[in-house]
């Protein structure tokens, strides 16, 4: 009878042991990601020379500026406007709703003229910092326009057409 209570254990006991590994090797990754990582290795696979640790603390420093420029949280104007449109549609008020409307699309056109304002001054730094690094022109060679601009887009967490109409 122990000798059966030992053996139901061991399969407990590895239940146990592979969860304790399953967390530590989470903690492990849980650490600062590093936000040049894609653009490091695109720069090894162009042969480009290696970004200087200058060229490095200027893009992580233009990646911080960026995501300070963009509003944390949801515009009080934008979802008073929106509040408003849903209760003129249920009263049936074809006026109020229409003044609505043009609020939100006059507040929605200013918040992405912000963004894109912010993306693009963004992009045109960290392609002048690969310029002056020697990157960009071995980068353009191995990547293309629209690949090296969705790789400056993923540094501030958006993927390839993530800019204004997109990328083809």
């Amino acid at each position: 009878m122990k000798f059966q209570v030992r053996l139901a254990g061991i399969p407990v006991l590895m239940i146990c042991l592979l969860a304790v590994g399953v967390v530590s090797a989470l903690a492990d990754h849980g650490g600062t990601r590093d936000a040049l990582a894609g653009l490091k290795r695109a720069i090894t696979q162009a042969s480009a020379p290696t970004l200087t640790t200058q060229q490095e603390t200027d893009l992580n420093a233009l990646i911080t500026a960026y995501k300070d420029a963009l509003p944390d949280e949801a515009d009080a104007a934008l979802e008073a406007a929106r509040e408003a449109y849903d209760a003129a549609i249920l009263a049936g008020d074809q006026a109020a709703a229409q003044t609505q409307i043009g609020i939100i699309t006059t507040r929605t056109a200013a918040l992405q003229t912000a963004r894109l304002t912010a993306q693009a001054k963004f992009q045109i730094a960290v392609l002048a910092n690969l310029k002056a690094g020697g990157q960009l022109d071995l980068l353009k060679t191995k990547l293309g326009d629209d690949r090296l601009l969705g790789l400056v887009e993923s540094l501030i967490g958006q993927g390839p057409g993530g800019g204004p109409g997109g990328r083809r």
